[in-house]
This record gives C-alpha cells, structure tokens and sequence, in this order.
C-alpha cells in the first residue's frame, strides 16, 4: 500500500515499495505538486541569490551527475524515478540533493546540531541519537517522513525535503545516519559527491563498518560533520574538511554533541552561533543522569540564547531576510526500536510525533511539546 497524506498540511508521509527505480517513480507522482513548489523556490532563491539562471542551475547540478553515478548509483537511479514520476527535468530533481553544494560558499548560515547518546548513558541501554534541522522557512510546505520497504537495499526511515531520495534517518539493520553543516575557513571540502546522497548510501548498510566506509571512502564535496551510529551503541562522528576527513569512534559510555564548527581539527569557523550553541550544549549534556528520548527532545527544544539558541524559532524581526532560519524539525532517533520522533516545526512550539519503521502511520503516538 502506498500511502500520501500531509500533517498540518506541511509534513507529508509517504510508504514506497519496490526497487530504487519504482520507488523514486512512487515518490515522485505522489508527491509531484510540493516537489514542483521546491524546485520553483530554489530556482528563486538561486537567482535571487547568486544571480544565476535556470540554464545555470541545470547545468551546476548536471556536473553531480557522474560522482552519483560511481558512488551512489542506486540514490541516482531513485532520483531518476522521481523526475519521471513527477514529470520533471533531471537535473532539477538533482538539484534538490545537490541545493546545499550550490549555495554553501554563498550563503553560511549557522544550522543544524547533533547529539549522540550512547547505552550505557540512557535509562533503558537504548542508543539515541537527536538532531535539529534548521533552513529556510519557506521549506516548511515540502518536507516528509517517508518510510521506505525495499527490494534492493535495507528497509529505511528517513525525514527529508520533498523530492530528495533522503537526508536523515535509521534503516532496519539499526543504522542511523544524520548530519550538520560545517563552517571552515573553506566550505569545499575534498570530495564530489553530494552529502545528502552520502547519508542515503550509509543507510543502505547493514553494519556500522560499512556505514562508516560509505562516508570515508567517498568524501562530500561540501564540508559536512556527519554521526552513524547502531544499535550496539557504537558509532563514528566523521568531519569531512578541506583537509581531510577527521574521526572520532562514539563509545557506548559517550554523550557527544556537535554544532557547525569542527571539534576533531583545528579550523577557522565562519559561523559565530555554531560555538555560543556549543557552550550551551556542553552546559545542558554535563549532569551524570541517566538520559531518555524525552531528554533528548527538550535539549533539542531549548531556546536560550534566542537568535542564537538551538531551537531557532523563526524571529520575523529580522530585516535581513537572506539569514531568516527555522529549526524545520526535531528529531530524535531511536537505533534499538526503529523509531524516530519528529516535530512538525520548531520542537520549542510543537509536539513530537512517532513513526516506527514497521508500523503503520496511523498508529502514531504525539505528546504535548516542552
């Protein structure tokens, strides 16, 4: 059954069956109006800009084409199922994996923060991992939970922006893969492939070995902090920098943060917020308690600091609107269960909701937000 629905009309759910091909064909005619409302804002925002055209655009994400190709064909094969499931260009539903390579050493805005708890920090052994997406307000109207059952790769539950094969999620093996931009005293780091597509490649593993080698062996062309994790609360934070890729194992007994600025190298940061939201990661993450989802979600709803704090909650005050921000959701992962809770919006303002791998979505559980 395929199932295309939206929460508060914002939040679309989405069930794909099949292979690469016939899921990205699935996503991609479900989903063909809010994916023609993506490609139509990032073409403005690119005009608008970087002053570059839609021949331009095109012709910028045409050039990913071949290092999907070699490093990730099966995201590309699901990316070519979309265009012609929503009837659209190529290189416009590339565009919308590769938006961040496109604008990153235009636009550097402070986004995005990462935590991981290990087993032996958690009330229940449980591995945990949260995340804040922050990026334009205007995304809101196209993003989705969709809940992946496939022929040709592990079984995935991902979030991620309409028409994008993935960004952040957890595959049936108790993978989790998530990610955070990185602000260096260069933005380009020393790959070619798209991190989004790079976060989709580590779900396709079935151990953490392999997620981590879907990263390493394969840099990001775009200077990217990126968390996989399993279920036996073991994990890797990989920084992917102008000067190479940096590693820290996660232990079961670790409880690690990471914002927009490197921690494992000594690099330049171009984003002023990513340390003043470190300062206050290491405040709120330094009790010894022992640590629950629920935790995890009001750390990831904290608002101290407000144009500056981890939840960004979209202050329209500013006059400047290049560097409006939203926090698009909360999410926190669950590698043990499979589940992932997800806010609709900012989690400062709006309850989480839970989706399970293998359950239905009409069997979600929501609670009030902090």
């Amino acid at each position: 059954m395929i199932n295309a629905n939206s929460v508060s009309d914002r939040l679309y759910r989405l069930v794909l069956r099949g292979s690469s091909r016939e899921r990205g064909c699935q996503h991609g005619r479900l989903l063909a109006e809010p994916i023609g409302v993506a490609i139509d804002f990032y073409h403005q925002l690119f005009r608008r800009h970087l002053g570059i055209d839609v021949t331009e655009i095109r012709r910028r994400a045409g050039r990913y084409v071949d290092p999907l190709a070699e490093a990730c064909p099966a995201v590309l094969e699901e990316m070519e199922g979309i265009a012609e499931g929503a009837r659209q260009e190529l290189y416009d539903i590339v565009t919308l994996t590769v938006r961040y390579e496109i604008t990153f050493e235009h636009l550097q805005l402070g986004e995005c923060s990462n935590i991981f708890v290990g087993p032996q920090r958690t009330n229940n052994g449980h591995t945990l991992l949260g995340m804040n997406w922050e990026w334009r307000p205007e995304v809101m109207a196209f993003r989705a939970v969709i809940m992946a059952h496939c022929d040709d790769q592990p079984d995935h539950l991902v979030v991620t922006e309409c028409g994008q094969p993935g960004k952040y999620g957890l595959n049936e093996y108790g993978i989790v893969a998530i990610e955070t931009g990185l602000g260096c005293s260069s933005n380009r780091s020393i790959g070619r492939v798209p991190f989004a597509a790079l976060i989709r490649q580590a779900l396709m593993s079935t151990n953490l070995d392999h997620a981590r080698a879907a990263i390493h062996d394969n840099p990001p062309e775009a200077t990217i902090n990126f968390f996989v994790a399993d279920d036996l609360g073991h994990g890797w934070c990989l920084e992917a920098t102008p000067s190479g890729v940096f590693e820290r194992a996660l232990q079961p007994e670790d409880v690690y943060w990471h914002t927009n600025h490197c921690r494992l190298v000594d690099e330049a940061c171009a984003m002023e917020d990513s340390l003043i939201r470190g300062e206050r990661w290491k405040r709120l993450v330094s009790p010894p308690d022992l640590i629950d989802r629920k935790q995890v979600g009001q750390w990831l709803a904290d608002t101290e600091n407000g144009d500056n704090a981890i939840c960004k909650v979209l202050n329209p005050a500013l006059s400047d609107k290049t560097t409006w921000l939203e926090t698009l959701t909360s999410i926190v992962l669950n590698a043990d269960t499979r589940e992932i809770w997800v806010s609709d919006g900012p989690s400062a303002q709006q309850p989480y909701e839970r989706f399970c791998l293998y359950e239905p979505f009409e069997d979600n559980q929501q609670e009030t937000a902090p």
